[in-house]
C-alpha cells in the first residue's frame, strides 16, 4: 500500500452555465424548450442571481423541502429533462416565489406550457389554464383558453391600479390647488397690507409736513413780535383763558422764552425767541439740550437767553436736535453778529475802567534837562482823533473773533473769559 501523498481530485474549471442554446437542443420540442424557459426566468425574475439556492431556501423555510430535494436535483430538472420539468417541481418553484407574485396567474400560466409541452394536463389539476402567448388554445381543451376568473383577477388589479395613480394624481393636483390658492390669498392679504400701510404712511407724513409748517410759521411770528411788539405786550393777555390740566399740558410754552435777557439786542432776543420756541415744542430742557447737542450748560442757557451767538458748528447740531431750518436759524445767526457783537455790555464796562491820565502824572518841563526838540515833554504831540485802544475789550473782541471761528472749544472760551473778566 502506498504511502504517498494522494492528488487532490480535478475540479471542472469549466463555469457552469446552461444558455438558452443548449435547453433547446435537449429539449424534446419547441413547446418543451418554451415550457423550461418559462420556469427557469420565474427564478430569474422574481428572485434573481442565485435563485435556485434560495428556491431551496424557502423551500425549507416554509416546510415544502423533501427528501432528495437539492440543488443538483432542481438544475437536472431546469436543464436536462427533455419534456421540461415536472409539474410537482414546478409547483414547488412556484410556491417559493415572492408573496407579492400573482401565483395563480403564474399557475395557469405555468399549466398552459405544461400542456403545451406534453400534450396534457398535469394529473390531478383542476385549476384554471391561460393559453401561452402565440399559442393557440387546444383541441378539445376547453380549459386550455385563458380562465375567465385570470382575466378578472387581472382586470380587477389593473383598475386597482390605475384608480390608485388617479388618486394620487388628484391628491398632488388638489395639494398643488391648496398651495396656490393659500399663496393667493396671503399675496392678496399682502396688497391690502401694503395699500392701508401705504395710505398710512403718507397720511402721517402729512400730518407731519402740517406740523413742521406749523412750527415754523409760529416760531417766525414769534420773531416778528419781538421786533414789532412791545416787551410788556406778551405778558398782557387778550383774553383770560383758564389753564389746562396738568395731564393736558404736554407741552409749557413761555418757560424758557420768560429766560431770555431783556437787555439784549433785538436781534438776539428773536434768534433766542426762535430756537425757545423749537425747544419748547420739542419738550426739552436747556440741559438736555446741551446735552443731546454736544455743548456746554452755560453756552446752551447763554445761547437761549440771547446773551451769545451759536457758532456755525453749534447752529448746525441745534438744528438737528431741534428739528428747525437750518436756512432760517442761519439767517438769524447772520442778522445777530452783524448788529452787535458778543459781550457788548462787558465791553461799554471794561471803555470805564481805565480812566484817562491825569495831568498831575505827567512828567513837567521843570524836571527836563535841555530842550531838545525832539523831546515829547517840551514839545508834545498833537491830541490824536481817536482814542487809545482799551486792553480789556481789545482781548474780549479777540477772543470773540477766534471762539465764532471755532478756533477753541466751549471751555476754553468761558475760562478766558472768566480770566478776562475777573481783571476788572
Amino acid at each position: 500500500m502506498s504511502t504517498g501523498q494522494h492528488p487532490a481530485p480535478r475540479r471542472n474549471a469549466r463555469p457552469y452555465s446552461v444558455d438558452e442554446g443548449t435547453i433547446r437542443t435537449r429539449s424534446a420540442n419547441p413547446d418543451a424548450a418554451d415550457y423550461t424557459l418559462y420556469v427557469r426566468g420565474l427564478i430569474n425574475d422574481y428572485l434573481g442571481v442565485g435563485g435556485q439556492a434560495k428556491v431551496l431556501e424557502h423551500a425549507r423555510n416554509r416546510g415544502l423541502h423533501y427528501p432528495g430535494l437539492n440543488r443538483q436535483k432542481l438544475s437536472e430538472q431546469l436543464s436536462r429533462y427533455r419534456l421540461g420539468p415536472t409539474w410537482e417541481m414546478t409547483e414547488l418553484i412556484i410556491a417559493c416565489l415572492p408573496d407579492s407574485c400573482d401565483t395563480a396567474g403564474i399557475r395557469a400560466l405555468a399549466a398552459g406550457w405544461y400542456q403545451c409541452a406534453r400534450g396534457q394536463l398535469p394529473d390531478g389539476y383542476k385549476g384554471p389554464v391561460s393559453r401561452p402567448p402565440g399559442k393557440p388554445g387546444q383541441r378539445n381543451v376547453p380549459e386550455s383558453e385563458p380562465a375567465i376568473p385570470v382575466l378578472q383577477r387581472q382586470l380587477a388589479r389593473l383598475q386597482e391600479r390605475l384608480r390608485a395613480e388617479a388618486e394620487r394624481h388628484v391628491s398632488n393636483l388638489r395639494a398643488s390647488e391648496n398651495a396656490r390658492n393659500h399663496a393667493v390669498r396671503q399675496a392678496n392679504q399682502l396688497e391690502v397690507q401694503f395699500h392701508e400701510v401705504r395710505e398710512e404712511l403718507l397720511r402721517v407724513r402729512s400730518i407731519a409736513a402740517e406740523v413742521a409748517t406749523i412750527r415754523e410759521e409760529y416760531a417766525r411770528q414769534c420773531v416778528a413780535l419781538e421786533h414789532v411788539a412791545a416787551p410788556g405786550l406778551r405778558t398782557t393777555p387778550i383774553i383770560d383763558l383758564p389753564e389746562l390740566p396738568a395731564a393736558r399740558r404736554r407741552i409749557r410754552f413761555g418757560l424758557l422764552v420768560a429766560t431770555i435777557d431783556t437787555q439784549a439786542p433785538p436781534a438776539r432776543r428773536a434768534l433766542a425767541r426762535y430756537l425757545c420756541v423749537y425747544a419748547e415744542f420739542a419738550g426739552i430742557s436747556p440741559a438736555e439740550l446741551a446735552t443731546r447737542a454736544d455743548i456746554a450748560t452755560t453756552v446752551t442757557m447763554d445761547i437761549l437767553a440771547g446773551r451769545h451767538v451759536p457758532t456755525a458748528a453749534h447752529a448746525a447740531r441745534l438744528a438737528t436736535v431741534l428739528t428747525c431750518e437750518p436756512d432760517t436759524l442761519r439767517h438769524l445767526i447772520s442778522a445777530a453778529s452783524s448788529s452787535t457783537a458778543l459781550d457788548e455790555d462787558f465791553w461799554s464796562i471794561a471803555r470805564c475802567l481805565d480812566p484817562p491820565p491825569s495831568p498831575d502824572s505827567a512828567p513837567g518841563a521843570g524836571g527836563v534837562v535841555g530842550s531838545d526838540p525832539d523831546n515829547p515833554v517840551t514839545r508834545p504831540l498833537p491830541d490824536p482823533t481817536t482814542a487809545p485802544p482799551n486792553p480789556i475789550a481789545d482781548r474780549l473782541r479777540q477772543l470773540t473773533d477766534v471762539y465764532q471761528q471755532g478756533l477753541i472749544s466751549d471751555g476754553e472760551y468761558d475760562e478766558q473769559r472768566t480770566r478776562i473778566l475777573g481783571e476788572l
